[in-house]
């Protein structure tokens, strides 16, 4: 009889062992959705203990933190098409002209443009639009009846159809003491018209005006 108690007594324990180790197990297990695979790196994830991210790659032809743009070599100057966006532009060359009788000492020069309308069909261009800039100054294009000896033909205003070209000498009253530092001197050009156009400008050559 007292075997059978002791027997009895055991099989209880074990039970009760079996059952407390289980509860055990199943409070250690990580929360998963049904049908989900349980890896070592999500157990891991489950107790706090993240699995380290391996680091990001980096491109090979990516640019330094820091790293100027491209400075796009030097300054346009004559025979330089130059990309307006809606237009090219170029200017051709330097002409020196027959002077003004007045005011003494003034210079004239003419500059041969040519502008090429790429995405419009009616750019305007007109000689107004041509500016002289050196040493903070802006000289506009002077407005003539008819072309000076040595500057020849006039740009005209006109409209300039998509894939046409419009060419011609803009003329410039230089007065005298302009530009004393001899700063690069550069034709700006810019379109008028509605909702605005690019900006370019080109650098005369060293020279292209009197001293």
């Amino acid at each position: 009889m007292k075997a059978e108690t002791r027997l009895a007594a055991t099989v209880f324990l074990s039970a009760l062992a079996l059952v407390v180790f289980g509860q055990c197990r199943r409070q250690e297990a990580p929360q998963q959705a049904p049908g989900a695979t349980v890896t070592p790196a999500s157990a891991d994830a489950a107790r706090g203990l993240a699995a380290p991210s391996p680091p990001s790659p980096i491109a090979a032809d990516a640019a330094p933190a820091g790293a100027p743009p491209d400075a796009g070599g030097s300054p346009a100057s004559v025979g330089d098409w130059l990309d307006g966006a809606i237009y090219r532009f170029r200017l051709e060359a330097i002409r020196r002209c027959e002077p003004p009788p007045t005011p003494a000492g003034t210079a004239r020069i003419g500059v041969l443009v040519r502008v090429n309308a790429t995405k419009v069909d009616a750019l305007l261009v007109a000689p107004r639009d041509f500016k002289l800039e050196g040493g903070g100054v802006i000289l506009d294009s002077a407005v003539l009846p008819k072309a000076p000896a040595g500057c020849t033909p006039l740009l005209a205003t006109k409209s300039v159809r998509a894939g046409k070209t419009a060419d011609g000498v803009v003329v410039f009253d230089v007065p005298p003491g302009f530009n004393p530092a001899h700063r690069p001197v550069k034709l700006s050009y810019q379109p008028t018209r509605w909702g605005g156009a690019r900006r370019v400008e080109a650098v005369l050559p060293s020279g292209s005006l009197p001293p």
